[in-house]
């Protein structure tokens, strides 16, 4: 009786176990993406590689971090030390039942003003996009640089984030039989598709009605100010009929595409905007001023989160300009 109840909780706690190992070992490959921010992880046999892009409140404008990681070292089924080759602080990614958790100290690729850590839903991931090789041959770095990957010819399929323009270098990730290897390719090697506008934005009148330039104001009593400042534009929105949007918050600026539109009061307008991160947000353009042209953007959970007073550049006549005084260079 006792050998039996024995063999029963040993075989209880095995199955326990090994239900734990599997959960443990579930699969992480795939694009985890929120509003001003994603993540990527692709695991390979002897390196799994972890990409990370985001952007943040910086004073008055908009800091960015674009970081891609090697695993170091998996610490434990709940941790990985991640290393960028380059910084000499401490990365980790934790692995939570729900979320994945980014810690570390942002420098090189985020700077001053990160708040040190990032974290995204488990269950809202997708899979990475299927690219193929345009060049004769290239061949996969190692993110050290150490040693040369292994080699894919023209035609050849990878997996990749598939961000709209590609960055320069592209994590990627080749299945070859029962082999996964990862590393990095030129963006101009690769052929990810085009990221196409939705059809509602390219086609409509509320749209079109955006299309131009919008130059950042400010209240000053019963009218506004343009405030132009040493070494930084005065910040800006630029839309294109087609669809397209350029944020210029300065010093820094971020293109995006408006995948739809819907009209709201009064002339006003909400845009989805998607990034080339994989991110997207909601943007409310509501008018404030008819007769002045201003208009108040306003969405997301950074740059616009509090909204910003804009005029249209060829309607900014008669609205004052105050330019900051610049320290002459020796």
């Amino acid at each position: 009786m006792n050998a039996l109840r024995y063999g029963l909780v040993t075989g209880a706690a095995l199955c326990l176990w090994a239900g734990l190992a599997a959960a443990q070992q579930q699969p992480l490959t795939g694009v985890y993406a929120k509003q001003g921010g994603t993540l990527v992880v692709l695991e390979g046999d002897g390196q799994t590689l972890v990409q990370y892009e985001s952007t943040f409140p910086q004073g008055q404008s908009m800091g960015a971090c674009e970081c891609t990681f090697a695993v170091q070292k998996k610490t434990s089924p709940k941790s990985w030390a991640l290393t960028t080759f380059q910084s000499q602080g401490k990365w980790t990614l934790d692995l939570d039942p729900n979320k994945l958790v980014l810690k570390g100290p942002g420098t090189d690729c985020c700077g001053a003003g990160w708040s040190g850590q990032d974290s995204f839903s488990r269950p809202f991931s997708r899979a990475l996009s299927t690219c193929t090789v345009k060049a004769k041959e290239a061949r996969l770095q190692p993110l050290d640089g150490s040693r040369q990957g292994p080699t894919v010819v023209s035609g050849d399929k990878v997996e990749a984030h598939a961000a709209s323009p590609l960055p320069d270098v592209v994590p990627v990730r080749v299945v070859k039989g029962t082999q996964v290897v990862t590393g990095l390719l030129p963006g101009g090697e690769l052929d990810c598709g085009t990221q196409a506008a939705g059809v509602e934005a390219a086609s409509s009148g509320a749209l079109k009605a955006l299309a131009g330039k919008w130059l950042q104001v400010r209240r000053k009593g019963k009218g506004y100010l343009i405030e132009e400042w040493c070494g930084a534009n005065t910040p800006s929105v630029t839309v294109d009929a087609a669809g397209s949007i350029l944020i210029d918050f300065g010093q820094d600026d971020l293109k995006g595409q408006v995948k739809s539109v819907k009209s709201e009061a009064r002339g006003g307008s909400t845009l989805q905007v998607a990034y080339p991160s994989g991110s997207s947000e909601t943007l409310k353009w509501t008018v404030t001023d008819a007769k002045r042209n201003v208009m108040r953007v306003q969405g997301g959970k950074d740059y616009f989160r509090e909204g910003y007073l804009y005029v249209r550049d060829d309607a900014r006549k008669d609205i004052p300009v105050k330019a900051e005084v610049c320290e002459e260079e020796e």
